[in-house]
């Protein structure tokens, strides 16, 4: 591939893209990384059963494209290795501002095959798509004028592959560029209309960390809503004393719909389920490649918070976010509302390849829920329709969660 051609191929297919001069890499040095990165993920990789062969011919298709001058065209060919996973909790680390966006964080349509159509199953609330108008339950048409079958097969570079592969690269093209506009023909109800979904890149402050309410007709259900990656350290402090704010509440929501963060440690999570057990539990198991198994413990931290908690979550809980619904079902007793989760699997691990310094995540543990069950099959105990929400249909998932805790009657 020439220096133009992985420039090109790094702009389209969610890999980097860095513009900034750098030292240049020894060819042999590039191909001894590349090499190191795969043989990692060959051996540690959690998840190998359903694409260990293609793992195995990435190599080969990749590697003689790894004799780059530059780190980031490198990283370039490291991805699009990575891609054939078709593993979201998979990939190079290092996304500098330009790269493509990423799935789910920086995504806002949720979509998957069903019944032969690409149809819309979420839509990020207050996101660019659900500004354009694309709703739940829409059946994407086309993108940018290409036929969805097409876009995907594109994405997929014409390889045969299952319908969880498909499903990866449907929600690939709708991520849609860094920037610019992407116009997604839709259909509902036999009708078709456009959206033009406009995309930017603008450097916004930073959300606060924790958002507390006190809500519901009495104005004594707590709403929290966690609004930051929890590996900021700004996020146990505020958390604390928001639930501290909110501790003689009857019931707590806790919103975790914006919680789309990976993460190699689990010290903001202990650190928040510590706040809703009166006793030392297991909040998760680890299965290591050798299917043996470990339990992860957590002890009460500070006054314990009793009443009922509501967990919200929805396609954008993701990764870490996933853990901790996980954890506070395990430990509080917590009821998930609202729809499936991104379904990232596994504990992650980090490797850097020793020459260009390049980091890539993978998950080299299985992730399980206490009674041994699969962490990324969690699904909400009540369940929200989000293309036939009956009512509350400006936000019908905590619509719900506030009929749950009222009062009957």
């Amino acid at each position: 591939m020439t220096r133009a051609g992985l420039a090109a191929f790094a702009l389209t297919s969610g890999c980097l893209c860095m513009a900034a001069p750098e030292a240049p890499l020894d060819p042999k040095q590039s191909l001894a990384d590349f090499d190191a990165v795969w043989k990692a993920v060959d051996r540690d990789y959690a998840y190998h059963e359903a694409h260990h062969a293609a793992w195995k011919r990435a190599r080969d298709a990749w590697r003689p494209r790894a004799k780059v001058a530059t780190r980031a065209e490198l990283a370039a060919v490291m991805q699009a290795a990575l891609d054939t996973l078709h593993d979201e909790n998979v990939g190079v680390m290092d996304r500098p501002r330009g790269a493509a966006r990423t799935v789910p964080e920086e995504a806002d349509i949720w979509a998957r095959w069903r019944d032969g159509a690409a149809v819309v199953d979420s839509v990020r609330i207050f996101g660019d798509a659900d500004i354009a108008g694309v709703k739940p339950g829409d059946t994407i048409v086309s993108v940018d004028g290409t036929p969805i079958e097409r876009a995907v097969q594109d994405a997929l570079r014409g390889k045969p592959v299952n319908v969880a592969a498909r499903d990866w690269a449907l929600r690939r093209v709708l991520a849609g560029p860094r920037t610019g506009e992407i116009r997604v023909e839709l259909s509902a109800s036999g009708r078709r209309r456009l959206a033009v979904v406009e995309r930017r890149d603008g450097a916004a402050s930073p959300p606060p960390a924790v958002l507390a309410r006190r809500v519901g007709d009495g104005r004594d259900i707590g709403y929290l809503r966690i609004r930051a990656a929890l590996g900021e350290t700004r996020v146990v402090g505020d958390f604390d004393a928001a639930l501290d704010a909110l501790a003689a509440t009857r019931g707590l929501i806790l919103d975790l719909r914006e919680v789309t963060g990976r993460a190699t440690s689990h010290e903001a999570t202990v650190a928040i389920l510590g706040r809703f057990t009166a006793s030392t539990s297991t909040w998760q198991m680890r299965e290591a490649s050798d299917r043996m198994r470990t339990g992860d413990a957590v002890a009460p931290r500070g006054t314990n918070y009793s009443a009922p908690v509501v967990v919200l979550v929805d396609r954008w809980t993701a990764g870490e976010g996933e853990a901790l619904a996980a954890g506070l079902q395990a430990v509080a007793k917590a009821r998930l509302l609202g729809t499936p989760m991104a379904g990232l699997r596994g504990e992650l691990t980090e490797f850097r390849a020793p020459h260009s310094g390049i980091a890539v995540r993978f998950p080299s543990q299985r992730a399980l829920l206490p009674d041994g069950s699969a962490r990324e099959r969690l699904a909400p105990s009540l369940s929200v329709d989000l293309a036939q929400p009956q009512v509350g249909a400006g936000d019908p998932i905590l619509y719900q969660a506030l009929k749950l805790l009222e009062p009957s009657g």
